[in-house]
């Protein structure tokens, strides 16, 4: 139990010290691409994701997350999830390949058909190292990712910006990704001392599909659920509606996907190891939920609050329409930033089934929700019914349906997240009305620097009079770690 719990804390320790560091690469990476380019040019590109990301869904097969989650997996498997995923990847960079001007004919745009040609060859340059981050992840060796993430991002970033600088448009998008890939391949394989060899067995794949095919299934139709607006949209409403709409959701889920990942990387394979004990697996859960809400709570209602001058200082004038879509979607990302903690518990367990059961249900429900907003013809109609299904129809059944098996029930998961939600609003609102307060005909820039300055200020006051546990829990973990960076024996 010792061993299991000092792991989960330095891969809690180690990967929130890399999001932090790749999120700031990330942001600043962001920023600068987005004053440089047009909301066309990254519609451009957010029509492509649309459907490379379907593709990619069948990059590795559920194999990795299997290799994971399985206690009984021999060297066998690894060697031949490798040559099955290499294979894969060939595969779907020809299937690409065909289908660029068949995308292109889709949009009624003839720019996408290179584009999409050269994004193709990513699926087979992350085929090789998909095994290998597997490994790593498993045995839980989170500093050595770490290291390969924020490589991977800062040359990458690097690399974007300069094309972008010297007029390359569009192509500084398609060549981050690839840049990043290829990098992240190199290290990996310098880092991990594995190596496949020259096997194959059938059977051994055929061990760990139960579970991944499943869970394949699950990703599939979660990636059309989750990018079916996008697909609407880039179709019916147009391309630069859908680069501000999607570059809104991206603002919100950057973080938030940040903040999940710092925990999911580490919880999956925590919480397999521990399946069979459902009391640990509940406390571990509620307690991670909780950690999760005490740092996107206020970052997503803080978004909400100085979103005007927050788009006019980073973007620029010619993205202010992006305001009103961040503030919809602040608050749908405090709702998802929980809600997408659900696939940890039930992976871990095995029950990717009733991870596809679910999905398959509340997908007809988003799907129908994305088509009414597009049929009123905007993009903020689109986001409102967002909001309003997966915020406030979906949230209680999707902890209910799995309460069961995990003994998590709903009203388990507000409880642990109330104190800091209470310290959120109350910060939101008084950062707000401090607002209403100053004067209009300031720079943008001062405006931001002055709410999130008094918003950072009114959080943390707060959390430390009312002494809310999720808060007194990571401080204690944050010296404790601190003391072990610096040598200072911890106590029992």
């Amino acid at each position: 139990m010792f061993d299991l719990k000092e792991k989960t804390l330095k891969g809690v320790a180690w990967i929130t010290f890399a999001q932090i560091i790749k999120q700031v690469l990330q942001y600043g990476i962001l920023i600068v691409l987005t004053r440089l380019l047009s909301p066309q040019e990254f519609g451009l590109v957010a029509m492509i994701v649309v459907f490379t990301g379907f593709i990619e869904m069948f990059r590795e097969l559920g194999l990795g997350a299997a290799l994971v989650q399985n206690q009984q997996v021999k060297d066998i498997h690894y060697t031949s999830v490798f040559w099955l995923n290499l294979v894969t990847g060939l595969v779907l960079t020809g299937l690409t390949f065909i289908a660029a001007p068949l995308i292109a004919m889709f949009y009624d745009e003839p720019r996408l058909t290179p584009l999409t040609s050269l994004v193709a060859v990513d699926f087979f340059i992350t085929s090789l190292s998909i095994t290998h981050g597997t490994i790593l992840s498993r045995s839980m060796q989170f500093r050595l990712l770490a290291f390969v993430d924020i490589m991977a991002a800062g040359i990458a970033g690097a690399v974007a910006i300069t094309l972008a600088m010297t007029g390359y448009g569009v192509w500084s998008l398609i060549w981050r990704t690839l840049i990043n890939s290829i990098v992240e391949t190199l290290i990996l394989w310098r880092v991990s001392n594995w190596r496949p060899r020259w096997l194959f067995d059938r059977a051994a794949v055929t061990e760990l599909l139960g579970f991944s095919s499943n869970l394949l299934a699950f990703n599939v139709l979660n990636y059309w659920v989750r990018n079916g607006d996008n697909l609407l949209i880039g179709k019916f409403i147009g391309t630069a509606e859908l680069g501000i709409y999607a570059r809104g959701y991206s603002m919100m889920t950057l973080p938030i996907s940040q903040v999940t990942q710092v925990l999911g990387r580490v919880m999956f394979p925590a919480l397999s190891t521990i399946q069979h004990d459902r009391a640990r697996v509940k406390e571990i859960y509620l307690r991670a939920v909780a950690m999760i809400a005490l740092v996107t709570f206020p970052l997503m209602l803080g978004l909400f609050t100085v979103a005007e001058p927050f788009v006019l200082t980073v973007f620029g004038v010619k993205w202010v329409q992006l305001v009103p879509l961040l503030r919809i979607f602040s608050l749908l990302g405090m709702v998802q930033s929980i809600t997408v903690t659900i696939g940890w518990v039930l992976q871990s367990q095995g029950r990717t089934d009733l991870m596809l059961r679910w999905r398959l249900t509340t997908g007809i429900i988003l799907f129908g929700g994305f088509v009414m907003g597009v049929w009123i013809g905007t993009i903020e109609a689109v986001a409102l019914i967002y909001v309003f299904i997966s915020g406030v129809v979906l949230p209680y059944p999707s902890f209910t349906f799995r309460s069961g098996l995990s003994g998590i029930t709903f009203g388990d998961v507000v409880r642990s997240v109330t104190g800091v939600f209470v310290c959120a609003v109350t910060m939101a609102s008084i950062v707000w009305a401090f607002g209403l307060l100053l004067p209009t005909n300031w720079f943008p820039w001062t405006y931001l620097v002055i709410k999130i300055s008094l918003g950072i200020t009114i959080y943390i006051i707060l959390l430390h009079t009312f002494g809310v546990a999720p808060y007194r829990e990571a401080t204690i973990l944050l010296a404790k770690q601190l003391g072990q960076w610096r040598g200072v024996p911890a106590k029992s």
